[in-house]
């Protein structure tokens, strides 16, 4: 059982195509030790979206149980990373007068004018997941981070809203429910990837941070240190891996796997020699194909995704504005030609973003595909303080009820 005196942070991804969780303990001067990492295949959603809750919450379950049988420590709350392709972000301006007779900012006054920014019109299926402050500007000096203790008169933030459809949030939160997990913070993804992947410099003169999963591509251009744009793709691993399923006649599990194992992102770098056994979709009957056949199917759907990433880039109007480049993580972004793809599409220097903000970190953790739930660890020792003391589910129950009888025959 868990020590009251350990600050234990726990972070969690609920992917399409996987679950991904880690724990770490904080130390003194907030260094993070891993504790450990687990991963299980996510059920029950689709493109970043929840389908089926009960599948969802087992999936969530399984994941975390095995993070405790690793770790020794109960899980009662997380962090956790959120995404999907009802995201959009919407970015606002916010003035209001100092409140206090000195003209000393106080809390009260920053309350104010992020409450005034989340102040906008958004249809009744839709609602803010998170509010980033990007700057603030005390009496028109601008590039303030936190304004409290500072003098003025008059008090504006720039923020970018996050919005994302009710129904999304509203299902993550019960798949919680279903297992007694109590969500600490709900984070926007990019943000927590950021965390982990990104270097402050980039982030201050302009960067394009692609993450791309099994569902969804999420596309974010950060400028001057925050997040400015940002958007999300339905279309993702899952994509490629299906269009092979399709051509190549075979099941979704054997095409993964041809395509983790000899898949490249262009028949430039293929080799015609190297040949790719195919199970049929019964598993039985093996035929043959050479890797640059598989090759021009992963080809195509990169082609298409690339392309479509692009157009989202010009409607940032930031394509002239990206001296940090673009940097790729997620689970597909190790699929091998994929970052030298992009970089000759855009036109952009383009690097593969690995989770390397977090010292420490075994090899095996240290991949694209962790990128969340490392950044969420990173993002909980700077913003949260979780405990977790206490179990899930019927455990809780049976431990709270205790606690009464003893607090009752004290």
């Amino acid at each position: 059982m868990l020590g009251i005196n350990r600050n234990i942070v726990v972070a969690l991804d609920v992917g399409t195509s996987f679950i991904k969780a880690a724990m770490a303990e904080l130390s003194q001067g907030q260094e993070i030790n891993i504790l450990g990492v687990s991963h299980v295949p996510s059920l029950g959603l689709r493109k970043g979206n929840i389908v089926d809750i009960e599948s969802t919450a087992r999936s969530i379950d399984s994941c975390l149980n095995d993070l405790e049988r690793l770790t020794g420590v109960d899980i009662a709350s997380t962090l956790l990373g959120f995404s999907g392709s009802s995201v959009y972000a919407v970015n606002n301006h916010a003035v209001v007068a100092v409140g206090n007779p000195s003209y000393e900012i106080t809390q009260d006054d920053r309350q104010r004018v992020l409450q005034s920014a989340c102040n906008i019109a958004l249809p009744p299926d839709k609602t803010i997941v998170q509010a980033v402050e990007r700057q603030y500007i005390v009496d028109g000096y601008d590039g303030v981070k936190d304004p409290i203790a500072m003098v003025g008169s008059r008090l504006e933030l720039e923020t970018t809203i996050i919005v994302a459809a009710t129904a999304a949030i509203q299902n993550m939160h019960r798949s919680m429910q279903r297992i007694n997990l109590q969500t600490e913070k709900i984070v926007y993804n990019p943000l927590l990837v950021a965390e982990a992947v990104l270097l402050p410099t980039e982030k201050e003169m302009g960067v394009v941070l692609l993450d791309i999963g099994g569902g969804t591509t999420e596309i974010s251009f950060f400028e001057a240190g925050s997040l400015l744009y940002t958007s999300v793709l339905p279309v993702g691993g899952e994509y490629i891996t299906r269009d092979l399923a399709i051509v190549l006649r075979t099941s979704l599990e054997e095409a993964g796997r041809i395509k983790e194992r000899n898949g490249v992102a262009s028949p430039d770098i293929a080799r015609n020699d190297v040949i790719v056994n195919v199970k049929n979709v019964q598993g039985k009957e093996i035929r043959q194909v050479s890797q640059e056949v598989v090759a021009e199917i992963i080809s195509a759907r990169i082609m298409e995704i690339v392309e479509m990433i692009y157009a989202e880039l010009k409607q940032f109007a930031c394509l002239d504005r990206i001296p940090g480049g673009i940097v790729v993580t997620g689970g597909e972004a190790e699929l091998t030609g994929l970052v030298k793809t992009i970089e000759e599409y855009t036109n952009i220097p383009t690097r593969l973003g690995i989770p390397e903000n977090l010292r420490g970190i075994p090899v095996d953790f240290n991949r694209p595909q962790n990128a969340v739930i490392l950044g969420g660890l990173i993002y909980s020792s700077r913003y949260l303080n979780i405990n977790c003391d206490n179990k899930r589910g019927i455990a809780a129950l049976f431990d709270q009820l205790s606690r009464w009888f003893k607090e009752l025959f004290r």
